[in-house]
């Protein structure tokens, strides 16, 4: 039942209508019993890790709370680790050891058995197992109070439109609106429609027509030239961006029609002037989270060593994706370029600050945007799934046979998918506020729905691909 499906909106608006039948206490074991059905859709067996992972921590979260002496708090807290990370680990890194270990066999002249788990990776696992460990982990450190009402934290953990692919909310948030009464305004309404059209359209429209640009020219690089593996390049990096960002608006703009308020997840990371910042902008609660449970952790290790702590931090941010060569390569590329620019920023910040007038101040602006922009796109290019030999081969006709004649034309291409993104959010850095559409006159919001219904509907959206983070 994905949200860019037409049987997920039946599936919402029947939920929706009961919803608002009820009160507080039964709205919230409504949306509890939605949002197991909602996951049982995709396959019922996923379920039992649903439940075994937060009932897990709901007990831990207890336990800690019980007792004083910090030796059984940390007994409680090891206990939670182990086995959500042990059930993580199993599913995303399993067939990745299993093929290295037949590898290196294989090197010796041993016939290695071709050993793999013919099993789906439960959906969301990803998301829902770090948003109950950093419940219990902020337990542990008494920054909240565990939640005593089973099922609120049971919804907590599977609320459906976040369930699958984020934000990953913090108990802080979330918790405390499934525990007070919600109120629907028809500014939720409002709201919550917008944001549900706005990530359809840069779903629908924006990242499966990118798809098909991107996987045209990334699958197989021997037909193509350079430049065309760039425009390809740019394509992807708009695909990965529509996609992820889309869907947590449809996720914050099904609970803002519910009276819930999730994390905002991504800040226009395309518009960031350095590497960091990027990091700052994009798949916010993500970040936050290592940020908070890896590299304050690593950081307070290693004596403040913030260098080590940022490599390691966007390492684990790789890692946790995917267990994969391309995914290790990945990860040490963003944190070289993390820990270079910090190390640029702190010889900068060491030497007489240069003058320049406005013109200079926006021309360096400019080339701090586009050098970023180009660092985050070739790191994209280990993002895509392919193998390390096929990232290596667009690497080197990129650089190698780069044709610019040929770069023009291509990239009009994407640009026609693109410009109504850009323009948008263009005008959301200037005023500085996501929701500008809606607070603009008649004729600019009647201008903005027909060209947008009209790309959806009448220019050709390309076919349905399942969201990206499906597969996390």
């Amino acid at each position: 039942m994905s949200f860019a499906t037409l049987e997920f909106y039946v599936f919402f608006l029947i939920v929706f209508l009961i919803y608002l039948l009820l009160k507080h206490k039964q709205q919230n074991l409504f949306l509890l019993a939605a949002s197991y059905i909602f996951y049982a859709w995709w396959d019922w067996r996923f379920i039992s890790f649903l439940f075994i992972s937060s009932t897990t921590d709901y007990f831990c979260g207890i336990m800690i709370d019980r007792h004083s002496k910090t030796g059984i708090k940390k007994r409680y807290l090891t206990l939670s680790l182990l086995v959500n990370l042990t059930i993580l680990g199993f599913f995303k890194s399993f067939n990745f050891f299993i093929s290295s270990l037949n590898q290196l066999l294989s090197c010796f002249g041993l016939n290695a058995y071709e050993l793999h788990l013919h099993v789906i990776l439960p959906l969301g696992i990803s998301f829902y197992t770090f948003q109950t460990l950093s419940y219990v982990i902020d337990v542990y450190r008494g920054e909240i109070k565990p939640v005593r009402r089973f099922t609120d934290y049971l919804l907590f953990v599977s609320f459906f439109p976040q369930l699958i692919a984020g934000p990953i909310e913090r108990a802080k948030n979330l918790y405390h609106q499934i525990e007070n009464k919600r109120i629907i305004s028809w500014d939720n309404i409002r709201t919550g429609s917008y944001l549900i059209y706005w990530g359809l359209f840069k779903k629908i429209f924006i990242a499966n027509n990118c798809a098909g640009l991107a996987s045209r020219l990334l699958s197989d690089t021997s037909g193509y030239s350079g430049s065309e593996i760039l425009v390809s390049l740019y394509a992807f990096a708009f695909q990965i961006y529509c996609d992820i960002s889309g869907y947590t608006d449809i996720a914050r703009g099904t609970a803002k029609l519910m009276g819930f308020d999730l994390t905002i997840n991504f800040r226009l990371p395309y518009f960031s002037r350095n590497i960091s910042d990027f990091w700052r902008r994009w798949h916010m609660s993500m970040t936050y989270w290592f940020r908070d449970y890896v590299f304050f952790p690593v950081l307070a290790r290693a004596k403040g060593n913030a260098y080590l702590a940022s490599f390691v931090t966007l390492l684990c941010i790789s890692l946790w994706h995917s267990i994969s060569l391309n995914s290790i390569f990945r990860g040490v590329y963003f944190g070289i370029a993390v820990v270079l620019f910090h190390l640029y920023k702190n010889y900068r910040s060491s030497c007489k600050p240069a003058g320049g007038n406005k013109i200079t101040r926006v021309i360096s602006s400019f080339l701090s945007w586009l050098l970023t922009f180009h660092i985050v796109c070739f790191g994209w290019l280990f993002f895509y799934p392919s193998d390390i030999k096929n990232t290596a081969a667009a690497l080197t006709k990129i650089f190698g046979t780069f044709q610019f004649g040929a770069f023009i034309p291509h990239l009009r291409g994407l640009l026609f998918y693109i410009f109504v993104l850009i323009a948008v959010e263009i005008w959301q850095a200037i005023k500085k506020d996501e929701l500008v559409i809606l607070k603009t006159n008649f004729v600019v919001k009647a201008a903005f729905y027909w060209l947008t219904f009209w790309l959806l509907f009448g220019a050709g959206a390309s076919a349905n691909l399942p969201f990206i983070y499906f597969g996390f």
